[in-house]
């Protein structure tokens, strides 16, 4: 009785331990373009970003006009999480010897699994009355991030 409860709870954890964690929170900074007027911000986060926009305090919705993906890293594979084989040997002070065979088979991913952080310019461009108040109050606006499978949303970034 007492084995079939440490192997129920065994297998419990395991499949617990598979479980894909949530994607950390994107990271965002914004400046403005010198001559042009336009709002540049960049986005770090680990998902692809499909499109942005920026809701101004009055309800007016500004879809950005421009995201730049980054170009797809070839030759970034890893190994970390594959099953792996290993082979060793031991010598004892009194002429013992050993060999072993060992195999490993991950049961969940480690922080080093977790899909890299890209970086993603966006551009938006603002009539100069909607970029004067973005520039005195962007605590007021709010920014949209749509990568795909989710929708993040928050406060707008401050201009650096």
């Amino acid at each position: 009785m007492m084995k079939r409860v440490f192997a129920v709870l065994i297998l419990a954890v395991a499949a617990t331990a598979c479980a894909p964690a949530a994607p950390p929170p994107p990271r965002v900074a914004a400046w403005l373009g010198e001559t042009s007027g336009l709002v540049f911000m960049q986005v770090i986060a680990t998902d692809t970003l499909q499109d942005a926009r920026l809701t101004a305090p009055d309800g007016r919705r500004i879809l950005a006009q421009r995201i730049s993906q980054p170009a797809s890293a070839s030759g970034s594979e890893t190994w970390v999480g594959r099953p792996s084989v290993g082979i060793g040997g031991s010598a004892g002070s009194s002429g013992g010897f050993g060999t072993g065979i060992g195999l490993s088979f991950p049961l969940g991913g480690g922080s080093s699994a977790q899909p890299a952080a890209r970086s993603t310019q966006v551009e938006f461009a603002l009539d100069p009355a909607l970029l004067r108040d973005y520039r005195n109050r962007p605590e007021a606006w709010q920014l949209e991030l749509n990568f795909g499978s989710r929708v993040d949303s928050g406060p707008a970034p401050k201009l650096r």
